[in-house]
């Protein structure tokens, strides 16, 4: 079982995102639906880190899983960890 670690950057980007809907909503119900797919993922990734999709065109093999079809996590693996290194919202112009 790997052990999963966010990078500062991915971490701030996932409050961010957070935020931006408990004020958009003017509510915290969304955010916690997020919080809880991003808890299920995590947990499916630590046993299963390579069922995301190789994103076409990065550096070093990064791969994606979705989030509620509107977010993406980012990651790559190491020996035993696995690195967060993005979340990100799939509709550019969601997040202004």
């Amino acid at each position: 079982m790997f052990e999963i670690k966010w990078t500062p950057e991915a971490e701030s980007l996932y409050f961010e995102t957070l935020e931006y809907w408990i004020n958009h909503n003017k509510s915290n119900s969304y955010s916690l639906k997020i919080i809880d797919e991003v808890e299920r993922k995590e947990k499916l990734l630590a046993d299963n880190p390579f069922i995301g999709a190789v994103v076409i065109g990065a550096k070093d093999e990064t791969r994606r899983v979705l989030i509620l079809e509107n977010f993406s996590l980012h990651y790559r693996i190491h020996e035993t960890t696995i690195e967060i290194v993005s979340f990100w919202a799939n509709k550019k112009d969601l997040i202004k």
